[in-house]
C-alpha cells in the first residue's frame, strides 16, 4: 500500500470483516459520502452499521498467507486484478437478508439489497464523491475520482 494510506477508525468498520486501510483521498471521498448519506436518508442515520466497510485494501502477501493456511485459494485468484489492490475498493454495508452474509451473492440476497434505501441512495449520489458501482455487486464501490460535469457529452 503507497504511503498515501489511512486507517479507519472503529465506528467505519463493519463488525462482519475488519479492514484497517484505504488509499486517503477515498477515505475522505468516502467519510463525505458516508456523512452526505446519513443527512439526507432517516433510515441510513438511524443504523450506525449502514455503510460501514467490510472491505478495503487487501494486502497481496496477506492474502497469499491466508490461502497457504486455510487452503480456498479462490478469492486469491478472483482478487488478483481487484482494485482492493490499489485501496481504491470499498465493500459497504447496504443491509443483507436474515442468514446471510453482508456479501451474499444469492441472488434473493443481491435484490435485496439493491432495493434497499441504501443501495437506492448510492446508486444516485456516489457518483457525486467519486464512487462507481460494481453491478454485480451491490456493496461493492469503487472510486474513481468525482463526477466533473464538464465531461458529459
Amino acid at each position: 500500500m503507497p504511503r498515501s494510506a489511512a486507517h479507519l477508525v472503529v465506528s467505519e468498520e463493519h463488525a462482519d470483516r475488519l479492514t484497517r486501510l484505504l488509499r486517503r483521498d477515498v477515505l475522505d471521498a468516502y467519510r463525505r459520502m458516508a456523512a452526505a448519506a446519513r443527512a439526507e436518508v432517516p433510515e441510513i442515520a438511524s443504523d450506525p452499521e449502514l455503510l460501514q466497510i467490510f472491505s478495503g485494501f487487501r494486502d497481496p502477501e496477506a492474502d497469499a498467507a491466508r490461502c497457504a493456511q486455510q487452503g480456498n485459494c479462490d478469492g486469491l485468484r478472483r482478487a488478483v486484478c481487484s482494485a482492493h489492490r490499489t485501496g481504491t475498493a470499498v465493500d459497504l454495508y447496504v443491509g443483507r437478508l436474515p442468514g446471510l452474509g453482508v456479501d451474499s451473492t444469492v441472488p434473493a440476497s443481491r435484490q435485496a439489497m439493491s432495493r434497499g434505501a441504501t443501495y437506492r441512495w448510492l446508486a444516485a449520489n456516489a457518483g457525486r464523491f467519486g464512487f462507481v458501482p460494481y453491478v454485480y455487486e451491490p456493496w461493492h464501490w469503487e472510486y474513481v475520482r468525482p463526477w466533473d460535469p464538464s465531461f458529459a457529452p
